[in-house]
C-alpha cells in the first residue's frame, strides 16, 4: 500500500503537465484559427459611418451669408444627424445647433449655415451622427473664415471675336462772332462868341481925354454891333427852322390826302365790280 500511494501522485502530476503543455499548443494556434476565420468566414459590412463627413465647406475656407453644408451622413445604426458651429477658441460646451435630420444623407445638402450676423472670426463646423442606443460619431471641418475676406468676384465671360473699334467722330469746333464795337461821338459845344470890349482897346482907340470923343464913340458903337451880331444869327436860324417844319407839314398833308384818295378810288372800284357783277349774272338769269 505504501507503494501504491507515490504511483498514483505520479500519474496525477503526468496528467497535469499533458494538459498544460496541450493548452499551450492551442494558444500556439490561435492566431493561425483567426486567420482561417477571418479569411474564410464572410466579413460583415463595414458601417458606412466611416465615409460620413463634412466635405463643403472644406477646413480652411472662407465663407459669408448663407452657406450651404454639403457632405454624408448615413451609417448603419442611424437615428439622426446634427449640425454645430463653434467661435474659435472655446470650448466644446460652446457649439451652437444650426441644423439636423433623421433621413440619411449620401453626398447632399446637410443643411445652411446663416452667417451674416455672426462676428467675424474663425469657426468650426461639427456633424454628429446619432445612433439609436444615443452614441453618437462626430466629424469637424475647423478653420472656416467667416467674413474675414471678400468673396472671389466671379470671373466675366469674355465675348469671342475682335472688340469693335469705336469711330471717332469729328465735332465741329463753333466759331467766336466778332464783338460790335459802339462808338460814341460826342459833339463838341459851340460856344457863343461873347462880345467884350477891353480897357485897353478904348484906351488906344481914344488917343486922349478932349480930342478923342469921337474916335471913343465910335469904338463903342462897334462893340455894339457885335453884341448884337450873335443874337441876329439866332433870329435867322429860327426863320429858317420855322420854314423848314412848315414846308414838312404840308409835304405830310399832302402825302396823306394823296393815299386818302388812293383808298377812296379803290374802295369805290370795288364796290362798282361787285354792282357789274351782279348786273351782268342779272341779266344772264
Amino acid at each position: 500500500m505504501d507503494n501504491a500511494f507515490p504511483g498514483h501522485w505520479l500519474f496525477s502530476f503526468q496528467r497535469v503537465f499533458s494538459v498544460i503543455n496541450l493548452t499551450r499548443r492551442i494558444s500556439n494556434l490561435f492566431p493561425l484559427l483567426a486567420l482561417l476565420l477571418a479569411f474564410f468566414l464572410p466579413v460583415p459590412a463595414v458601417q458606412a459611418q466611416a465615409g460620413s463627413a463634412i466635405t463643403s465647406p472644406g477646413t480652411g475656407s472662407s465663407v459669408r451669408g448663407s452657406v450651404p453644408v454639403r457632405g454624408t451622413a448615413i451609417s448603419d445604426s442611424f437615428a439622426r444627424y446634427e449640425l454645430y458651429f463653434k467661435l474659435e477658441p472655446s470650448g466644446d460646451e460652446s457649439y451652437v445647433w444650426f441644423a439636423g435630420n433623421t433621413a440619411q444623407v449620401n453626398n447632399g445638402e446637410l443643411g445652411t449655415w446663416h452667417t451674416g450676423d455672426l462676428p467675424s472670426g474663425t469657426y468650426t463646423l461639427r456633424l454628429r451622427i446619432v445612433r439609436p442606443d444615443g452614441n453618437y460619431g462626430e466629424f469637424f471641418a475647423r478653420d472656416l473664415r467667416v467674413n474675414l475676406e471678400p468673396p472671389t468676384p466671379t470671373p466675366t465671360s469674355t465675348p469671342d471675336g475682335p472688340t469693335p473699334t469705336p469711330i471717332p467722330i469729328d465735332t465741329p469746333t463753333p466759331i467766336t462772332q466778332p464783338t460790335p464795337v459802339v462808338v460814341s461821338v460826342t459833339q463838341p459845344d459851340l460856344a457863343e462868341p461873347t462880345a467884350t470890349a477891353t480897357a485897353e482897346l478904348i484906351a488906344l482907340n481914344s488917343g486922349g481925354s478932349g480930342s478923342g470923343s469921337q474916335p471913343a464913340a465910335s469904338s463903342e458903337s462897334q462893340v455894339a454891333r457885335s453884341a448884337d451880331a450873335p443874337s441876329e444869327g439866332n433870329a435867322i436860324t429860327r426863320e429858317l427852322s420855322a420854314a423848314i417844319s412848315i414846308d414838312r407839314l404840308s409835304e405830310r398833308f399832302f402825302t396823306g390826302a394823296r393815299w386818302a384818295g388812293g383808298i377812296f378810288i379803290l374802295i369805290f372800284a370795288l364796290f362798282a365790280a361787285k354792282w357789274l357783277i351782279q348786273w351782268a349774272l342779272a341779266r344772264v338769269g
